[in-house]
C-alpha cells in the first residue's frame, strides 16, 4: 500500500507549527486561532488534537464522522477512555512512543468491517520550540476507495498475467510438440530407429524419477530424452542406415548430431538448459566421448542419465549392421562400463531397476 502523500505529511507538520509556535514563530492571534479552526473543521480529512495529559481537546467533522463519534462526548476525556479496553495497552505504547522521541510520527491502517471502511491514520507528536512535548496529533484519512481501485487493478493485472502465462504454456507445449513430431518423422525414416526417442524417454525417466521424485531433473530429463536426437535431422540418410562400419569421416559426420541438436533446440530461449543436456548426451563419464571430451560431473546430471538409457535402447534393438542384443547382456555391458562410460552411481540405479523388473 501507497504511504500517504509527502504534500499531505508537509501540511501536517505545518499545522503542528502554527500549533505550537504561531506563523512566522509569534504566538497565534485569537483572530488566528479562530481562523485555524474554522480550517480545521471545513477539512475533508479526520483531525483530533490530544494534550500533554493525553486528554482529547479537539476533533472536527470530518473525525465525528470517519470515526463514528461525536466530539461533544469525548472532549476533555482522557483518550485512552475512548478506545475498548483490549486495545488500551496498546494505545498508551502509543502514547509513550510519541511522548519520548523528537520527532515522533507514526501510520496505522485501520480496518472497519462493520461499515467497509479503511482509515489510514497519522499520529504526529507536538513540541514548542524548546522541544517540550505539547501533546500528539491525529490525522484519519479515508483511503477505501484507493484500496479498492488498487485491489482492482492487482486483480486485472494478475489476470493478465495469468492470460500471458497461460497463452505462454500453450506455445510452449505446441513448439514441444512440433519438435516431438519432427523426431517421430525423423526416426520413421529408419525403421531401426523407430520409436527409439520414446523408449529413451520411458527408460530415462524412471531412472530420474527414481532419484529425485517429480522434480526439475526428472522434467528437464523428459523434455531432453524425446528431443536427444533431433540433431540427426542433419545427418544423411546414407550415413544413418549404412549396414557396415562407417568410415572416418562418416563417423565424423555423424558425430556432429548433438552439436545440430543443440543449435535446433537452443533456437526457444526457454530450453537454453535442455539444449545443453541434447549437446553433452554422448560424454563418457570418462573424459573420452564427445563433442567435447567431459568427464565425471563436468557432464550435466540429466545428460548422463539419458547416456545410461540411450545406451541400452541402443543394445537392445536392432541395427542394420548387427541384432537386436538379449537384455541380460545389455545390463551386463551397462554394469562393466559403469566409471568410465556411465556414471557409476547412474549405472547403479539403471541395473537395480533393470533386475527389479522396473524397466528394461
Amino acid at each position: 500500500m501507497r504511504e500517504t502523500p509527502d504534500l499531505l505529511i508537509a501540511g501536517i507538520e505545518r499545522v503542528r507549527d502554527i500549533m505550537v509556535g504561531g506563523w512566522g514563530g509569534t504566538a497565534v492571534a485569537c483572530c488566528d486561532t479562530a481562523l485555524l479552526e474554522a480550517a480545521l473543521a471545513a477539512l475533508p480529512i479526520g483531525v483530533i488534537l490530544v494534550d500533554g495529559q493525553d486528554r482529547i481537546v479537539l476533533a472536527n467533522r470530518a473525525a465525528e464522522e470517519t470515526r463514528g463519534i461525536r466530539a461533544g462526548e469525548i472532549m476533555g476525556k482522557h483518550v485512552l477512555l475512548c478506545h475498548p479496553e483490549k486495545s488500551r495497552e496498546k494505545v498508551q505504547r502509543a502514547l509513550a512512543f510519541l511522548r519520548g522521541r523528537e520527532g515522533a510520527a507514526f501510520r496505522r491502517m485501520v480496518v472497519d468491517t462493520r461499515r467497509d471502511r479503511r482509515w489510514e491514520n497519522t499520529y504526529v507528536a507536538l513540541r514548542d520550540e524548546s522541544g517540550n512535548h505539547l501533546g500528539a496529533m491525529v490525522v484519519t484519512a479515508d483511503i477505501t476507495e484507493r484500496v479498492r481501485a488498487e485491489e482492482e487493478r492487482l486483480t486485472y493485472t494478475l489476470r493478465l498475467e495469468e492470460k500471458l502465462e497461460q497463452a505462454r504454456r500453450e506455445f510452449e507445449d505446441a513448439v514441444m510438440a512440433s519438435l516431438v513430431s519432427l523426431v517421430t518423422v525423423l526416426e520413421a525414416r529408419d525403421p531401426y530407429t523407430k520409436g527409439h526417442s520414446l523408449r529413451v524417454y520411458e527408460l530415462a525417466v524412471k531412472m530420474a524419477e527414481h532419484l529425485y521424485g517429480v522434480s526439475r531433473v526428472s522434467k528437464e530429463v523428459a523434455v531432453a530424452a524425446q528431443l536427444h536426437d533431433i540433431g540427426k535431422v542433419g545427418i544423411r540418410d546414407v550415413v544413418l542406415s549404412k549396414p557396415g562400419k562407417l568410415a572416418d569421416e562418416e563417423m565424423s559426420h555423424i558425430r556432429e548430431h548433438p552439436l545440430i541438436g543443440e543449435r535446433i533446440v537452443a533456437s526457444l530461449p526457454y530450453l537454453d538448459s535442455v539444449a545443453r543436456i541434447v549437446r553433452h548426451h554422448h560424454e563418457r563419464f570418462d573424459g573420452t566421448g564427445y563433442p567435447d571430451r567431459l568427464g565425471g560431473d563436468q557432464i550435466p546430471l540429466a545428460s548422463r542419465i539419458i547416456a545410461v538409457a540411450d545406451a541400452y535402447d541402443a543394445m537392445t534393438s536392432s541395427r542394420p549392421y548387427r541384432g537386436a542384443m538379449e537384455p541380460e547382456r545389455a545390463a551386463a555391458n551397462i554394469s562393466e562400463g559403469a566409471g568410465s562410460q556411465f556414471d557409476p552411481a547412474l549405472a547403479e540405479v539403471f541395473l537395480e531397476l533393470f533386475y527389479s523388473g522396473t524397466l528394461g
